[in-house]
């Protein structure tokens, strides 16, 4: 490998987390109508049958004289007494008692403090202004008060459910109506507002936000990017300026000028969020008609997420040394006790590449614990080419007859025998090509940076075997049954003349290549050198690899894992340069196509092969962005009016994708084989209520679920341990810890 000319060196960072509470944690009702922290960070959450107060794990109920009543509002003055609205009442409460109680002839809606130090008080009716004796201003609202905003010298603002925003004016008090169609004002169902430094206002609508300068001039998506185009249904203020704003569909948070969007069911427990909240810490509330998510921030640097998450992998996700995704009995519920780590079709590629991820890690720690479980799944990598009683090919998956899923599949791929200590167990066939990928990439980065000598023996006994198996089974790998597996072919006649695998020629060129040379530099045996000699010149494979990416539109993800995989490790033991530069061909041409994704790893294995520029910032963002929960949530991005579509796909019978993926936080948890561009996944339901909802005809998604997601699968680990070690181990990023 080159030294890449620089290595980025990264700080800790706000990794973001977030808790969900409903009545199962105390709230008195999922169906949360009121939100405030109060001035010491603690949190007060009304609902529509009472208050309560949350001790940061769960919450307890509030007792305010009255029964299950319906809580309007939430609000603290500067000596942290409560005030709450209940119907037409507002009670105060100083944290032992309560101290006042006074009547009003409508709903309580909201109080707010002006710059002047003035307390002015809003009903569904009327707008009052606190005196020493009693209210200096006392005026009827033209239309139903939603909320309110103050400024200084008497400057304030009313919005209503329908009937526009109201300007407090004049030298006998009036309003002065801002409505849609004669102003630059969105809408007249006005939802939150907020009146910012220099006394612009901020409107909440539902049909997106305006700013409005308090003269003639209006802002909105329609005219600048960075203020939402969506249903608002409350705005907070961060102290460093970011504005968070609480939406029909789900949470937007605007931060230097761009917003990202945290959804149902990853962040949300419902798309409908009603209000948000901000704690003097940062933390941010944001309730929903399902109870409330608490968004959470810590700082942590990359390498102790890598442990976090890692940690929580070898918890839940390896069955006898196998790394693989962990299905849960219940939504999101993580537990020992209950779920299942079920076969995968692909136990030795998802193994593979957990094993060489811990091989990274160990040359960069030396970490004996790193070692010893990279030497537990490593054993059982070799398990797979064992337990077949076929010299060189190796099973799919094992699983034991005390599994949930044993004797379960398509029987005639699933083989019952017994392992070498006697245990009952069966292996599945039809081995494909990927698992041959993820064998001889964990084998050959075991061999290179943490076998012994024994193991290294162990390691050169077993890619002998498969790689003389597929050698003497024209290049075939062979199956019980006597047929080659579907797709494990490497038949140069096949791949060079046969257009039925002209999309997996570039593929399986560059695979049989590496393989030759994995075989050669771990064995010794000069006739894998001559074998790559031969099908590198005589049958072509070098030419092949000149451009081995056919380009897919971006549909078809599988090989680009392998491909990136698999020409790491060929740079890595090509020493002559002219073959280096025809296979950097080869490389180039499918980073170009591929750069789009902002996948790590693919940049970060071309940094480290070729040298050059790869795009960093896009690596350490997605691994700064990469969610903490690895649960694969429903997902709902369609809605959403920003989102540029590519409609391509559709003409191969494929639902359309996006020209650019999300970022990590926004789109289901992905592993280097599978789509980014997709937006939803299992959330046809919700699609379809939202466009009940709406009064848009085209509203409904056009392409509900690419996915089946019910938060009901574990994901492992392995999409930011690996890139995040790779990078580590070749230099290319570090920890400023």
């Amino acid at each position: 490998m080159r030294q890449y000319r620089s290595v980025i060196k990264t700080n800790k960072f706000p990794q973001l987390t977030r808790r969900v509470f409903t009545t199962a944690d105390g709230l008195k009702s999922d169906n949360v109508t009121a939100m405030r922290f109060d001035n010491n960070g603690v949190l007060f959450v009304g609902t529509d049958k009472g208050l309560a107060r949350f001790d940061g794990e769960k919450f307890s109920p509030v007792s305010i004289g009255a029964k299950d009543a319906a809580i309007s509002m939430i609000y603290f003055n500067a000596e942290n007494h409560m005030f709450v609205g209940v119907g037409n009442s507002m009670l105060e409460f100083d944290g032992k008692k309560k101290l006042s109680e006074k009547k009003f002839s409508s709903k309580l809606i909201d109080i707010k403090v002006d710059l002047d130090g003035a307390t002015w008080i809003l009903t569904e009716s009327v707008l009052y202004k606190l005196g020493e004796n009693g209210y200096d201003i006392e005026i009827g609202v033209p239309g139903k008060g939603s909320c309110l905003a103050v400024y200084k010298n008497n400057k304030v603002y009313v919005g209503t459910a329908g009937g526009g925003l109201h300007a407090l004016v004049g030298k006998r008090w009036h309003w002065s109506e801002l409505m849609e169609g004669v102003t630059g004002i969105l809408s007249n169902t006005i939802t939150c507002l907020y009146m910012d430094p220099v006394g612009s206002i901020w409107v909440g609508t539902d049909k997106g936000v305006c700013v409005y300068d308090d003269n003639s001039y209006w802002l909105d998506h329609s005219k600048i990017d960075g203020l939402p185009d969506a249903h608002i249904t409350g705005m907070a203020i961060a102290e460093n300026g970011d504005k968070y704003f609480s939406t029909t569909t789900g949470l937007i948070h605007q931060h230097n000028g761009r917003l990202s969007y945290y959804g149902y069911k990853r962040w949300l427990p419902s798309p409908n969020a009603t209000g948000v909240a901000i704690s003097p810490d940062g933390s941010v509330c944001i309730s929903t008609d399902k109870g409330i998510s608490l968004f959470e921030t810590k700082m942590i640097s990359l390498r102790e997420k890598a442990n976090e998450l890692r940690a929580q992998t070898e918890k839940y996700n390896v069955r006898h040394g196998y790394v693989i995704d962990r299905d849960l009995e219940h939504e999101g519920v993580i537990s020992t006790e209950e779920g299942h780590i079920l076969a995968s079709d692909n136990e030795g590629l998802w193994t593979g590449l957990y094993t060489a991820a811990l091989c990274f890690e160990y040359a960069c720690t030396k970490d004996p614990e790193v070692r010893k479980d990279a030497h537990r799944s490593l054993l059982a990598m070799i398990k797979l080419t064992e337990i077949t009683g076929i010299e060189g090919f190796f099973a799919r998956a094992i699983r034991y007859s005390d599994a949930v899923d044993y004797g379960t599949g398509a029987r005639h791929e699933w083989h019952i025998t017994k392992d070498a200590e006697g245990r009952e167990c069966e292996w599945l066939g039809e081995t494909s090509s990927d698992e041959v990928v993820g064998h001889f990439y964990c084998y050959a980065n075991y061999f290179d940076l943490v076998a012994d000598d024994e193991e290294k023996k162990l390691i050169a006994d077993t890619v002998k075997k498969i790689l003389d198996h597929i050698i003497d089974n024209k290049f075939h790998l062979v199956d019980s049954d006597g047929l080659p597996t579907t797709w494990a072919n490497w038949d140069p006649d096949l791949l060079n003349n046969d257009h039925k695998w002209i999309y997996e020629k570039g593929t399986n060129s560059l695979q049989m290549l590496t393989f030759l040379k994995i075989g050669y530099h771990i064995t010794g045996d000069e006739k894998y050198e001559k074998l790559f000699v031969e099908f590198a010149g005589k049958k072509h494979f070098a030419m092949n690899l000149m451009q081995y990416k056919i380009p897919d539109g971006h549909l078809l993800h599988i090989d680009d894992n392998h491909d990136f995989l698999m020409i790491s490790l060929l740079m890595k033991y090509t020493d002559d340069p002219n073959l280096r530069s025809i296979f950097a061909m080869g490389l180039t041409h499918h980073w170009e196509d591929e750069k789009v994704e902002r996948n790590a790893f693919f940049n970060f294995v071309y940094g480290a092969v070729t040298g050059e520029w790869y795009n960093a910032d896009d690596c350490i963002d997605e691994l700064m962005d990469m969610p903490m929960d690895q649960v694969m949530w429903p997902l709902y991005n369609s809605y959403r009016k920003d989102l540029k579509w590519d409609m391509s796909p559709a003409e191969l019978g494929m639902p359309p994708q996006l020209y650019e993926p999300l970022p990590a936080h926004e789109r289901r948890i992905t592993s280097n084989d599978s789509n980014r561009f997709t937006v939803d996944s299992g959330a046809e339901d919700v699609a379809q209520e939202i466009f009940k909802k709406s009064d848009e005809p085209t509203a409904y998604t056009m392409f509900p679920g690419t996915g089946d997601d019910k938060g009901l699968v574990l994901k492992t680990c392995i999409n930011f341990t690996h890139p995040y070690w790779y990078a580590r181990y070749y230099g290319l990023i570090e920890d400023c810890e």
